[in-house]
């Protein structure tokens, strides 16, 4: 599963995470949106928030986030999720939202 959130809007998409998930999430996109324009797409500069389970961690490895390395792993305090941050380039990133249980599979370069 992979859930990606390029705008506030999309957070309908993962209403069901805790609060604090929500927090985070939100609080990404007013950077994004801050720094790189609310219409963002996945042509434009900026990124986005892709919320994902351990077949989501994998996928994105194998392809948008094949050879990079976490860049920042946060815990979201008050869950068990973690924020994990990749600079795919020098204006381009995925934050990476998923369950604390797989910080192990997300930290390794390959899967």
């Amino acid at each position: 599963m992979i859930i990606n959130i390029w705008k506030k809007q999309d957070l309908e998409l993962v209403k069901e995470l805790p609060t604090e998930v929500l927090a985070t999430i939100e609080d990404t996109i007013e950077i994004l949106d801050e720094n790189y324009g609310t219409e963002r797409t996945a042509e434009d500069l900026g990124g986005y928030i892709a919320v994902v389970g351990k077949v989501g961690i994998e996928e994105l490895k194998q392809h948008q986030l094949k050879g990079i390395l976490p860049e920042h792993i946060d815990k979201i305090h008050g869950t068990d999720y973690i924020s994990v941050l990749f600079l795919c380039s020098s204006d381009f990133s995925i934050v990476v939202i998923c369950k604390k249980e797989l910080k192990d599979l997300i930290e390794c370069e390959e899967i």
